[in-house]
This record gives C-alpha cells, structure tokens and sequence, in this order.
C-alpha cells in the first residue's frame, strides 16, 4: 500500500471523525437545551401556582379590611388580586396542558376559588348595599369561617399540586445532569481518540518519510538542492494540526456551553445569584460542617418592604433595578464565605457560616442595614429600601434544613408586625401565631 493511499486513508478517516463529531455534539447539545428547557417550565409552574395562592391572600385582605374599615380604597387589593389570580390559574391551566393529573387538580382547585370569591363579592356586596346591617351580616358570614375552609382546602390541594411539580423538577434536574454527564464522557472519549490517533500518525509519519530521508542523507555527500529537507511539501502537518485544533476549539465551545447551561439552570438570570434550587443543599451542607466543629450557623430571611408598591407605581424597570442593587449590597455586606441568593420575589436568603458567638450575626445584619441606608436613584427618583429580616440560628433552633428556612421565614414575618425593629431573632413562641396572621403580613 502506497505511503499517498494511507495518508489519504489515514486523512478521510480523521474528517469522518470530526464531521461525526460535529454532528453528534450537536445533537447532544440541543438535547440538553431541551431538558433546560424542561427544568425552567417545572419552576414557572411553582412560580405561579405560588402567586395564584398569594392573589387569594391579596382579595381575602382587602375583603377584610373593607368590612372592618368601610374604606372603599381597600377593595383595590380585593379587585387586583382578583384579576391576577384568574390570570395565573390560566397560566397554569396551559403549562399543566400535558399532564392530566394536574389538570384535574386545577379543576377542583377552581372549583373552590369561585366559591371562594362567592362569598368574597356576597360579603362585599352586603356591605356596600348597607353599611349597618350588611356589615353585620357579612361579618357573621366571615364568622362562620366558610371561607376559611375554602381557603384551607385551596392551600390542601395547592400543596399537592406543587409536590408533584417538585418530583417533576427533580426528575427533569436528574434528566438534565445525566445529558451533561454524558457530553463530559463524549469529550474525555474524543480527546483519548485523538490523541491515540495523532501517535498513529507520527509513527506512520516517522516509519514512512523521516526515516527513509535520513538514510538519504547519511548516503548523500553533497546536497545541491534544499527541498529535499522541506518536510512540509510531502507532510500533511498543517491539514492535521488545523483539525486537531478546530476540534479542541469546538470541544471547548461544548464546555463552555455546558458550563453555561448549568449556571443558568442554578443562578438567577436578572441579579446574578444563586436561586433557591441551591438552597437547600447549601444549608444542609453547612450544618454537616458544623459536626466536625463547635461553631454556628445563620440563616437570613431577607424580605424587601414594599417592593410591589415600587414595583406598580414606578413600573418593572424600577424594580428590576431595586432587585439588582439590593443582590448586590448584600454581596457587599457579607464575607467572602458567606453565600447570598435569591429566593425568589422580593426575598433573599443570607447563609452565615462559621460563626463563633451569636453576636456576631448581630453585627452582620447591622452592616447589611448600614449599606441600605442610601436611596437608590432610578431615573431622577430617590428610592427608599427597607429590610425584614428573620434569623435562624444552627443549632441552636434546630439541626434541619427546611426547619431553619421555615424559621428564618417566621421570624421575617414577626420582625414585618415588630414596628420597633427590623430584624428578629427566631423562638418557638412565633412558631404559635394563627396562619391567617402570616397570610397577612406577607402582602406588606
């Protein structure tokens, strides 16, 4: 066989290589992009079933305080939240468009939401035809907690609905880490491929053409012409070091694309943090760190006090920007191994790691409250942020992940009702405060 036969062979067979491999990324890639895709619909499903539920609190609130007050300006709670929870059961209606189960729980969710906003616009209704008697008779009707258990069984079903949205979750994370695993695999194959092809190459180049001219030489005692040591006019060395290194740049670009689709997948895309998929983790992890040292750990509910007041009056520009400025004062307020993310909303999480005295986590949470003190200018606007902050400490309150979230959450929603200060510390007294009370306080 011929030294131009097999370097043609040797040729084709590095192309085919390349153009398969071209082929193949490509095809992993938009699969992965598809699970991502996946895993980004299950979280807008929890999103918005989440805001359907806080809509209701929202025309609960506003019914309540009309019925109490006569103030007619509290029914502008009432008719939004309204309006914004038949937005969100639509939306859901058309994420959920494949999945029959949940499509049933929706219906019977439904179900419950009109006779819920029944009784909502009977009561209101009662009220506005006649003050005196129709207030009594509708706070009779609030009385006898019929609406209560409308909203108990919503919030019942809700929960179900939203379990099995994190089992979806779950399984597409599972899905989309797999596809991952799998491109990693393919790349580490392909470099071992082509580096056992690039030693079959020098072998073949060695055997067939460096040894032969060197035997030429030893036997020439005079050279007149110079090409004959021109390697690069019968080696293929440029041809293959140019697919060698095209392919190395696209198995660049398929890291960095992994690398990309991942962070998407577990930071948030406006402020740039870690988003809630990491919490838990994060929490869990720390408080294992703590078995082998006799320090603490913090956690900080951070939530912003009427955000959706600056959201709606100066638009979503206005709060995209308080958002972003607020992740990054946080930033700035906390060490280097603390880590900040956004919960989702209007809400930040602070996990505050080796802590020696408690103390300490009174001077964190000052420091964050002295970066906030300066406005935040948006379009010639002096803006005013102000913080609840709850705080959990491990293991003090508990050694559990989702109990120190849920405290922090707690002790948020206390220092919101707490006029005289900002932040409070968690203890089991709040953990006794009625539901509705918190349904209250989280539209502050």
């Amino acid at each position: 066989m011929s030294i131009r036969l097999k370097l043609t062979i040797l040729l084709i067979l590095l192309f085919s290589a390349s153009i398969g491999n071209a082929i193949f990324t490509f095809v992993m890639e938009s699969h992965v992009e598809k699970k991502l895709i996946w895993v980004l619909h299950t979280h807008e499903v929890i999103n918005q079933s989440e805001k359907l539920l806080s809509s209701m609190t929202d025309a609960e609130t506003g019914q309540r305080g009309f019925l109490l007050t006569g103030d007619a300006t509290y029914l502008e709670p009432y008719h939004h939240g309204l309006s914004s929870a038949e937005e969100s059961f639509k939306i859901l209606m058309e994420l959920t468009a494949d999945n029959q189960s949940q499509q049933e729980r929706l219906s019977n969710i439904h179900l419950l939401i009109k006779e819920k906003f029944d009784e909502l616009k009977k009561t209101i209704s009662w009220m506005s035809d006649d003050k005196k008697q129709g207030k009594e008779r509708a706070i009779d009707l609030v009385k006898k907690n019929i609406g209560k258990k409308y909203m108990d069984d919503i919030r019942s079903h809700l929960m179900e609905f939203n379990n099995e949205e994190l089992m979806l979750l779950e399984t597409r994370k599972g899905d989309f880490r797999e596809s991952r695993a799998y491109i990693t695999i393919l790349i580490v194959i392909e470099i071992i491929f082509f580096i056992f092809l690039g030693i079959i190459t020098t072998f073949f180049i060695n055997n067939n053409l460096f040894h032969p001219l060197k035997l030429l030489l030893k036997n020439t005692s005079k050279m007149e012409k110079g090409e004959r040591q021109k390697i690069e006019d019968i080696l293929p060395d440029d041809e293959m070091g140019y697919l060698l290194s095209r392919f190395y740049k696209m198995s660049e670009k398929v890291y960095e694309k992994t690398e990309l689709l991942s962070y998407r997948a577990h930071h948030d895309e406006l402020t740039g943090l870690r988003n809630r998929a990491g919490v838990g983790k994060e929490i869990n992890d720390s408080i294992v760190d703590l078995n082998e040292s006799s320090g603490k750990l913090a956690v900080l509910f951070v939530d912003l006090n009427k955000f959706k007041q600056f959201n709606d009056a100066l638009g979503h520009d206005a709060g995209d920007a308080i958002l972003k400025e607020t992740a990054e004062r946080l930033g700035n307020a906390v060490r280097s191994d603390d880590v900040v993310f956004r919960y989702g909303g209007d809400e930040f999480i602070v996990v505050i790691n080796n802590i020696v005295d408690v103390r300490h986590v009174e001077n964190v949470v000052k420091n964050i409250m002295q970066k906030f003190e300066p406005p935040v200018m948006f379009g010639g606007k002096s803006i005013e942020i102000s913080l609840s902050i709850g705080v959990a400490i491990a293991p003090d309150d508990t050694a559990n992940g989702e109990e120190m979230l849920k405290f922090s959450d707690v002790a948020m929603y206390a220092a919101k009702r707490d006029k005289t200060c900002s932040h409070r510390f968690f203890d089991r007294s709040m953990l006794r405060r009625s539901g509705d009370n918190t349904s209250e306080d989280s539209t502050a």
